[in-house]
């Protein structure tokens, strides 16, 4: 009895300390203060913003067709694959080709031949042959001319007939007729041939190079490259098929950069100019991204009387897929004062800006919120808030906002140096009664749609407001 009275109180002491040590386990631990350097929002001049929906595109587009007809031997390429400038897209059948151009170049080998013959000129050779030619012409043509001249003598003295001295003189003129041939043909072959048959030569050689370029360019033709770097989108043709002069093989755009296509109302068009910048919000890649205006299409879409405008994007690191949807904000009006943070406040989480806010708490130290922002245009070194729930001298953090939660939580105000100081505006949270309120609400709605819900920080709104009021 005794021993089970014994088993029952170390049961009971064993489950008291078990509950102590879990009880000690988990009691809520003190969050350590985070070091945040601030600044107070601004009213500032900066031009006025739209933000318009649009549709990512390639910087370029291209259908790749064949110049040449002929059948496909081979695709190097399927839909998706990423080709660099110069890659080979397709090949086609070149045996046609090749034969052609062998019997250009033999017939262009042939013309280029006579040619030089010619411009060569006449051999040495065959100048002593026509020279001796001539010499046995004028030998013969004296040795009539002597015959000649003793039948005549004869005839004269009635010692020979007409038809000898016929005969001789006729003897004597083809001799003659002989000796003049021979001279013009060694005259000839002194000369050469004549400027006008070089020139003919030359020509003839020039038309045949040019058949046998392009023959060797319709080789060249045979392989259809990449023109630039970029993604196959569609592929039209396949092996075996029949592409004609001109007919479509692939269909490749560059993403290198990209085009985003809005709609401008007509009332902002004046205002939006090649070279401005433009903030784009592509959800997709849960980026904010900066681009400027490359194109500004003066001509309205007839059913919506708005123009469309393209905004360039790099995109080196190919995040971005032509189709995917955008959010542009882009200027659509006069200088106007907005509120304005400093660059440094903004950090960004899934594509969505958040700053962090920087308030009194009823602990009497400074408490930091983040909350969600849109975002305008750039004014130097800060940006507009358009979002509505940041205030003129509400408190923000420009280091340290990567730390700030989206609840209350405890900061220490430091300066560059990390050295704790007051805050802007003598410590009350100056500026942030109504805009700490104001805009921990907005934020909080924001995040709640971005992050999930968030706990209740009117408390610490409630705070800044009593506070400000005491003052």
């Amino acid at each position: 009895m005794s021993s089970c009275i014994r088993l029952h109180s170390k049961l009971r002491m064993a489950a008291l300390a078990m509950t102590m040590t879990i009880g000690h386990a988990t009691a809520p631990a003190q969050m350590p203060e985070l070091k945040v350097v601030v600044t107070e929002a601004r009213l500032l001049d900066a031009t006025a913003t739209t933000t318009l929906v649009g549709t990512v595109g390639p910087v370029r587009r291209s259908r790749i067709a064949s110049e040449i007809a002929g059948n496909v031997r081979e695709m190097s390429v399927r839909q998706g694959d990423l080709i660099e400038a110069g890659g080979i897209i397709c090949r086609l059948n070149d045996d046609t080709v090749r034969f052609q151009l062998a019997g250009a170049e033999a017939r262009l080998a042939a013309l280029e031949a006579r040619r030089a013959e010619l411009v060569a000129g006449t051999r040495p050779g065959e100048l002593k042959r026509l020279k001796a030619l001539l010499d046995l012409a004028a030998a013969n043509l004296d040795r009539w001319e002597a015959e000649k001249a003793r039948v005549e003598r004869l005839y004269e003295g009635s010692d020979s007939n007409a038809k000898e001295v016929y005969d001789t003189r006729a003897d004597y003129q083809i001799a003659l007729q002989n000796h003049v041939a021979a001279e013009a043909s060694y005259e000839l072959g002194v000369e050469g041939p004549r400027v006008e048959v070089i020139a003919s030569a030359e020509h003839d050689v020039a038309e045949q190079r040019a058949v046998r370029d392009r023959l060797r360019s319709d080789l060249e033709k045979t392989v259809i490259r990449a023109p630039f770097t970029g993604y196959i989108v569609d592929r039209t043709v396949e092996i075996g098929e029949w592409v004609s002069s001109g007919g479509q093989v692939v269909e490749l755009i560059d993403l290198a950069s990209v085009l985003v296509r809005v709609d401008v109302p007509e009332a902002a068009l004046p205002y939006a100019r090649v070279g401005d910048a433009a903030r784009v919000q592509v959800d997709a890649v849960g980026r904010n991204l900066s681009g400027v205006i490359k194109h500004v299409i003066r001509q309205a879409q007839r059913s919506s009387r708005t123009f469309p405008i393209e905004i360039e994007i790099d995109n080196a690191d190919m995040l971005l897929a032509a189709g995917m949807f955008a959010r542009v904000t882009i200027p659509s009006g006069p200088k106007e004062q907005v509120v304005a943070v400093p660059q440094d406040a903004i950090v960004e989480r899934e594509g969505i800006p958040y700053i962090a806010m920087i308030m009194p708490d009823a602990r009497g130290g400074m408490s930091g919120v983040r909350v969600a922002v849109t975002l305008g245009a750039d004014v130097g070194d800060w940006v507009a808030i358009t979002s509505g729930n940041v205030k003129p001298g509400t408190i923000v953090a420009t280091r340290g906002t990567e730390g700030v939660l989206p609840f209350p939580s405890p900061v220490t105000v430091v300066d560059e140096n990390g050295t704790p100081v007051a805050m802007p505006g003598g410590g009350g949270g100056h500026g942030s009664d109504k805009g700490g309120h104001g805009g921990e609400r907005s934020g909080r709605s924001n995040h709640e749609h971005a992050d999930g819900p968030g706990p209740d920080v009117s408390g610490v709104s409630g705070k800044a407001t009593g506070d400000k009021g005491g003052a």
